[in-house]
């Protein structure tokens, strides 16, 4: 490794960062940890204000002393008035099923189409737009008082990357990193609602371009998303590209202690966010299909925020299923200390939700239900830390879940994890890859 070659001065524009909570402020956060360990001087610009669905103030003492945090104003309102506020502009399908009606597709949906296409197009790429101006004036203040040589933008928000962008032909010295924690073309605007339109799709093709053309290093989180963004720009040497996985903080899970829980069968816990993408449908019905005897068994526990879409999937099952809301990430491992499995449900097969690298973290065994070869399988068969089967056969779904809850707990007895390849994901080991690539990305 280079990573002591030479000092580089980082501003990190990121948008989610502490006191708020959640797996999307994980990657930021764990930078903000760690580079400065490889000669690194780090300065972070995010929103004081926030529309934050979840805050957690503890994760603030993870934070250096040495990185200095610069926040600045947002005009946002609040996450469950601004939903609220959608919710109320936005036509829908029948409710809970995530489903647009048929006459949004075609271009129609009544009175409420026109208030909710004003917003899109008032708010592109997305409603975090807002802070941009506020960002680029305090980030020129930063990189001109503290002499920045380097500005990484992790999105989403992909907003943000119009700073990134701005500060780029402000500061042509400037390196810049584009670090996409989600896949925006092809992922991200075909997962979330607000995202669904035509007019935010052709400005979000614009301003991919423009950052990848912008940018020195391009960073995504699996494979499969470099190797799209590659054939999405073959103009562009592929070597710009790079693959760095989310992963875990060791340190969070050092005090992590498997324990028993008071029921008699089995506890599944389900931690983090459930929406369209990683809905458990598929686990509720296969659970559903077992016998009597079997499911009442089960007890599955749900910690995190659960959309208003996928929420009604929870309701009336033949099973215990409880929702316990987002809580800190201390309190949410508690309840990963008593399962006995931990669940994992996705839908796409290019993209490995953030909370399978804090799962193979606990130790405990991964319940997945993902398409066959996609990259949640390939992480699951790499590390051996549990079972995936395709959301698309509920047979095999219905049959891990079997196995799993047979009362010889033979599955449970053959568990042996490839702890080699688990510590792969640790974040201050991926810390030092990215530290090698800003201190490189102007090498190139």
């Amino acid at each position: 490794m280079n990573s002591g070659s030479k000092n580089v001065r980082l501003l990190i524009v990121s948008y989610w960062f502490p006191p708020t909570g959640g797996i999307p402020v994980q990657r930021m956060l764990s930078l903000a940890r760690y580079l400065p360990q490889y000669g690194i001087e780090v300065h972070v610009l995010t929103p004081r204000n926030p529309p934050a669905p979840q805050l957690d103030p503890s994760l603030l003492k993870l934070i250096p002393p040495g990185v200095t945090i610069h926040r600045t104003f947002t005009p946002m309102p609040p996450s469950k008035l601004r939903r609220a506020i959608w919710k109320l502009l936005s036509p829908r399908g029948k409710a809970g099923t995530g489903k647009p009606v048929e006459a949004r597709k075609s271009g129609g949906g009544g009175w409420k189409s026109w208030p909710s296409n004003i917003v899109r197009r008032l708010l592109s790429p997305d409603p975090e737009v807002v802070w941009t101006p506020f960002a680029r004036r305090k980030a020129r203040q930063i990189v001109k008082r503290y002499g920045i040589d380097t500005v990484m933008v992790s999105a989403p928000p992909f907003s943000s990357f119009l700073v990134g962008n701005w500060l780029k032909r402000e500061f042509p010295h400037l390196r810049m990193v584009a670090d996409f924690r989600d896949d925006w073309l092809h992922f991200f605007l075909a997962t979330f609602d607000f995202q669904k339109s035509s007019h935010i799709r052709r400005q979000a093709e614009v301003m991919e371009r423009e950052t990848v053309e912008n940018s020195d290093r391009v960073v995504l989180v699996t494979n499969s998303w470099v190797n799209g963004m590659r054939g999405r720009y073959p103009d562009v040497p592929p070597e710009k590209f790079a693959c760095i996985a989310n992963g875990f903080d060791p340190a969070a899970f050092a005090g992590f202690q498997a324990r028993p829980h008071r029921q008699a069968g089995f506890v599944v816990a389900y931690i983090g966010t459930v929406y369209s993408t990683t809905s458990p449908k598929p686990y509720l019905e296969a659970l559903d299909a077992l016998p009597e005897e079997v499911r009442g068994m089960v007890e599955t526990r749900f910690v995190g925020r659960i959309t208003d879409e996928e929420r009604p999937l929870l309701e009336n099952r033949k099973s215990s299923i409880k929702a316990l809301g987002f809580m800190p990430q201390k309190e949410a491992l508690r309840h990963a200390e008593e399962a006995d499995f931990l669940l994992l449900t996705m839908t796409d097969p290019d993209a490995a939700t953030g909370k399978i690298y804090e799962y193979l973290a606990t130790g405990k065994p991964i319940l997945a239900i993902a398409p066959a070869g996609g990259e949640v399988d390939l992480i699951i068969r790499e590390t051996r830390a549990g079972w995936c089967v395709s959301p698309d056969d509920p047979a095999a779904v219905q049959s891990l879940l079997m196995q799993a809850f047979d009362r010889s707990r033979k599955l449970l007895v053959s568990f042996n994890p490839n702890r080699e390849a688990i510590c792969a994901y640790e974040r201050p080991r991926l810390a030092g890859v990215y530290a090698d690539l800003i201190k490189g990305s102007g090498d190139r």
